[in-house]
Parts: C-alpha cells; sequence; structure tokens
C-alpha cells in the first residue's frame, strides 16, 4: 500500500522521489527537497493544532508574586480569583517579603510579578513597573481616643502618642518617610514597638496599644474600635505610589494574564469608588 501511494505521488508531482535497487531505497534530490518540506508543513500543522486546542481548552501554567504586607492587597487578590475562575489549571505561589527580599526575587527569576512602592522598583535594570494607585499616609487610632471625632488631624497634634511603627527592614522608605514627617513638625515618634505588617498594627491600635501610620487605600471598615483620620499639610509623595512590577525579559505566559486581570480589578475599584 505504502509503494503504491508513493508510485502515485510520484505521478502526481512529475518526479521520481527514489533510487530503487533491490535492496536499498534512495531519496532522489526532489525526494530530498520534498522530505524537508513535508518535515517543516507537519511541524506547521501540529502548532496550529496545539494553538487551536490551548484556545478551547483550560490554560495551564504556574505564577510566584511577592508583596508587601502593609500595602492594600485588594486588587491583588481580585485579580487572583479572577484567573483562578476563568483558568482553574493555572497556579499560583503567594509570599510576602520585605522592599529588599521582594526586588532580589523579582531580579533573580524567583518571582514573576511583585506588588510594591514605587520608590523600590523605578531604578531596577529591566524591570516593568504598571502604577496602581497613589499613596498617602493616614493615621489609625482607637476610636475611644481624643482626637476619635475630626477626620483629619495635624502631625504636630501629635507629638505626645504612642506610635507602632513598622519595622524598618520591611520597607526603608516608608519607615523613613513617616519618622521625617514626625521630625520636620518638631518631634521624634514615641514608638512603643515595631510590627512587620499592617494587620499586626492595626490589631495592636484597637487594642488601645498606640496609634500607627496607615496608606489611605487601607480600609478599617472591617475592624472594630478603630478609625483612620488624613493627615493634614502633607505633599503627595509618589514614591509610595503602589505599583506591580515584573522583569522585560520574563516569557511566562500568565504575567500578560495576570497584569490584564488586575488592570481590570483597578479600573473597577476607580469606577466604583
Amino acid at each position: 500500500t505504502l509503494s503504491r501511494q508513493i508510485l502515485d505521488l510520484e505521478e502526481e508531482l512529475g518526479v521520481q522521489l527514489f533510487v530503487r535497487g533491490r535492496h536499498s531505497l534512495k531519496l532522489t534530490d526532489p525526494g530530498a527537497l520534498l522530505l524537508s518540506e513535508a518535515k517543516e508543513i507537519i511541524r506547521r500543522c501540529d502548532s496550529l493544532r496545539d494553538l487551536v486546542k490551548q484556545e478551547n481548552d483550560d490554560i495551564t501554567g504556574s505564577l510566584t508574586i511577592g508583596y508587601q504586607g502593609f500595602l492594600d492587597t485588594t486588587l491583588m487578590y481580585r485579580a487572583l480569583k479572577s484567573v483562578s475562575r476563568k483558568n482553574p489549571h493555572v497556579d499560583f505561589s503567594l509570599s510576602r517579603g520585605s522592599s529588599s527580599e521582594l526586588t532580589h526575587h523579582l531580579l533573580f527569576d524567583k518571582q514573576d510579578v511583585i506588588f510594591t512602592v514605587y520608590a523600590c522598583v523605578e531604578s531596577l535594570p529591566n524591570v516593568e513597573y504598571i502604577k496602581l494607585q497613589k499613596n498617602q499616609l493616614h493615621i489609625a487610632i482607637p476610636d475611644s481616643h481624643r482626637l476619635s471625632g475630626h477626620k483629619s488631624v495635624h502631625m504636630k497634634e501629635l507629638a505626645n502618642e504612642s506610635f507602632i511603627m513598622l519595622d524598618r527592614k520591611v520597607s526603608p522608605v516608608t519607615v523613613d518617610y513617616s519618622t521625617g514627617l514626625c521630625t520636620n513638625n518638631g518631634f521624634s515618634p514615641n514608638v512603643s514597638c515595631y510590627v512587620d505588617d499592617v494587620e499586626t498594627a492595626l490589631f495592636m491600635v484597637g487594642s488601645g496599644k498606640g496609634i500607627t501610620f496607615v496608606f489611605s487605600k487601607i480600609s478599617a471598615s472591617n475592624l472594630d474600635d478603630i478609625k483612620i483620620l488624613s493627615l493634614e499639610g502633607i505633599e503627595p509623595n509618589h514614591e509610595l505610589d503602589f505599583v506591580m512590577a515584573y522583569k522585560k525579559a520574563n516569557t511566562n505566559p500568565i504575567i500578560p494574564l495576570f497584569i490584564s486581570e488586575v488592570l481590570a480589578s483597578n479600573e473597577s475599584q476607580y469606577t466604583s469608588d
């Protein structure tokens, strides 16, 4: 059957594809050319099948994500939920870290995407970033605090307060900035304790252990006994803006998928706000 098909092909093409011996079979020059082209045709057909299959099947893959615990993670979780719902076979790995840990992991391909503040990634080589939110410092106080009836407060009114501060190793940029605000207003903050994340800080504020700096997008609506006030007379600091960063050279196909969902979630959040 195979010999018959080869003869039919030779007749159709008008060339001899094989030199036939009694115990051997050798390609002619046209036969060798046809073989090379046929292999390419088969490869392209296989690629086309895989492409079509991928469009119809669930996308598979994995994405490693790093984030800083004092930032608002609402956008990140919204995007994760959306990608997981649409592509249940995509796996995610999440880890919280300091700014230096996250940038190191990004540069050395230990994480695909990181969520951090602008100052931490603006000068990194071969790294792209997308600004997600503008951040300003606010202050969280217990609702039993003497200032709980206010919507805003001037820094000078906080000179005698006990502060719960973020550990400097977690994010030197934000700690230095908040400490600088105190110094510029004539006092050095009286720090009662240092913490690694905003959840711990807010818990301690609610327990009456002091007050703490938080970013403007952090919500205390789900926490009892806490009120968040804006700070008067503070100039916007774009170094604190919330960003998502990734390496240009990273070819992980899940990255653009995840970025698309983050941007959609961000747009939705601003619309709802």
